[in-house]
């Protein structure tokens, strides 16, 4: 039977592992027991494989660093929820399904300190331990680097209660109190200058109407009506006055 190459280098770089970091075995992250086992075939594109192992904790139980490193990433990625990856030498060891991250990206660890809480994934709260090679991204088996079997899981904190490791809990920024709103004030009249008053100017009758007003007096109707009526009148004599002209010339030439 041929062996995959992965499978091959993930050996080899485990044999090859300095003396220091292989002696020293990894801990437990937490104290539970095994939901789900490392399952990685020869073919890595093949469906059900699981690149890691499931340990199951309550939820909000304090989850410890299976060795020493520094964080190479603590954030969220698709599937995996609240993720922290430590890089101990050549491996990096990856922790996901984590409700509280108390690490930061760049910080240095140490074995057994917190990084993190078990947050609340399905069917039942576990934390995600991965280890891979960071050479040749080959997983390897995380349960051939803890040391001690696993044993009872402790109980969860209780609500409200920060684990110890992640160090103080930062106080909620709370608004100013504010105190009663003042009473409105009372509206103040407005104060206008004192003007005179105007006394109303006597016309005399016949005057003519002011600007802007809509009534003609009586004079201005009566030439109105003189006019109209001498129009006629007018043409009348001047008619007249032409036809004895006419006579007189007829007249004249006889």
């Amino acid at each position: 039977m041929r062996a995959s190459p992965h499978i091959l280098l993930a050996a080899l770089s485990l044999v090859c592992l300095p003396s220091g970091a292989s002696a020293r075995a990894w801990v437990r992250p937490v104290e539970g027991p095994l939901l789900r086992a490392f399952a990685v075939s020869p073919d890595r594109f093949a469906a059900g494989q699981h690149r890691g192992v499931d340990l199951a904790a309550p939820a909000g139980t304090l989850v410890n660093a299976a060795c020493a490193g520094r964080v190479s990433f603590a954030g969220r990625v698709p599937r995996g929820g609240r993720t922290v990856s430590v890089r101990c030498g050549p491996l990096i060891a990856t922790y996901q399904h984590l409700g509280d991250v108390g690490v930061v990206r760049g910080q240095a660890v140490i074995g057994g300190a917190g990084i993190g809480t078990v947050g609340h994934p399905r069917p039942r709260p576990h934390v995600h331990l991965s280890a891979r090679i960071a050479a040749t991204s080959a997983y390897v088996d995380p349960l051939t680097l803890l040391s001690g079997p696993p044993r009872d899981p402790p109980a969860s904190l209780p609500p409200g209660r920060r684990p110890p490791g992640l160090g103080p809990a930062r106080a909620p920024i709370r608004p100013p109190a504010l105190g009663p709103a003042p009473a409105p004030r009372p509206l103040e009249p407005v104060r206008r200058p004192w003007r005179p008053p105007i006394a109303p100017v006597a016309r005399p009758v016949g005057a003519m109407p002011r600007a802007g007003s809509t009534k003609a007096p009586w004079p201005v109707w009566l030439g109105l009506a003189l006019f109209g009526l001498g129009l006629p009148l007018g043409g009348a004599v001047v008619s007249a006055r032409r036809r004895r002209r006419a006579s007189g010339t007829v007249a004249r030439t006889a």
